[in-house]
């Protein structure tokens, strides 16, 4: 059986209200507000960029088919300037040829303004696409800001807490260096089970670790035992402290 003087276990518990505070600031720093907003974020960030992508693909889509219009109307300037040269020339008399040409030319113009009237067509659906796609990276903007300066408060919290860890785990270090270590062993064993207290008070019949009353026939057995004698509760196994 174990020992352990009375001074060493009032130390310990002294001890497992610094692990629960350490224990305490940990999920303090893995439940920070911040965290959560940040991936609310970078979320929305992520749903801003599908939108941006198809935005861009209709755009892209778009603007190509402008270009080929207007490619196609310049195109139609070109044939009309060269029919209207071979018209003017001189080198064309025959009067059959003559119309021939006036009529390909009077088709040039009549294909030009149905092209100009789609690049109309096309420059109105572009509009709305440009001034949604400036609204998306005006709020894209705005969310990385937002991210930049959350992620900047969540370090500066995080290290914050981090500095209070390291503050108590000094205080707790230097708590242990006054108990034996197959005491603090045993201690260090008990805590790693989940949802244990690994050190409480027997008041009366009651452990304090699992608010359970032990039997009184075990309590005048344990009021009889050496004072310096290590003993645990029955119900929860934790260190009891007379």
């Amino acid at each position: 059986m174990s020992s352990a003087s009375p001074e060493s276990l009032d130390q310990l518990l002294e001890i497992q209200e610094l692990d629960k505070s350490i224990a305490a600031l940990r999920h303090q720093k893995n439940t920070l507000a911040e965290r959560e907003s940040i991936a609310n974020l970078e979320e929305e960030s992520s749903r801003l960029q599908k939108k941006e992508d198809l935005v861009s693909k209709e755009l892209s889509s778009k603007e190509e088919d402008q270009q080929r219009l207007e490619d196609e109307v310049n195109a139609i300037d070109e044939r009309v300037m060269e029919q209207e040269a071979n018209l003017y020339s001189g080198e064309v008399s025959a009067i059959k040829d003559l119309q021939a040409i006036q009529g390909d030319i009077a088709g040039l113009q009549e294909r030009k303004r149905l092209v100009e009237d789609q690049i109309i067509m096309v420059m109105e659906q572009l509009e709305p696409l440009k001034t949604l796609w400036d609204s998306l990276l005006i709020e894209e903007q705005s969310n990385t800001e937002q991210r930049n300066q959350l992620q900047a408060t969540l370090k500066s919290n995080e290290e914050n807490i981090d500095e209070q860890i390291e503050n108590v785990a000094e205080e707790r270090s230097g708590m242990t260096e006054d108990i034996s270590p197959d005491l603090i062993e045993i201690y260090e064993k008990i805590r790693s089970r989940p949802g244990s207290i690994a050190v409480a008070q027997l008041s009366g019949r009651t452990c304090k670790g699992c608010h359970l009353d032990l039997p009184a026939v075990e309590v005048d057995r344990l009021k009889k035992l050496p004072a310096d004698e290590l003993i645990n509760c029955e119900e929860c196994g934790c260190i009891l402290v007379r």
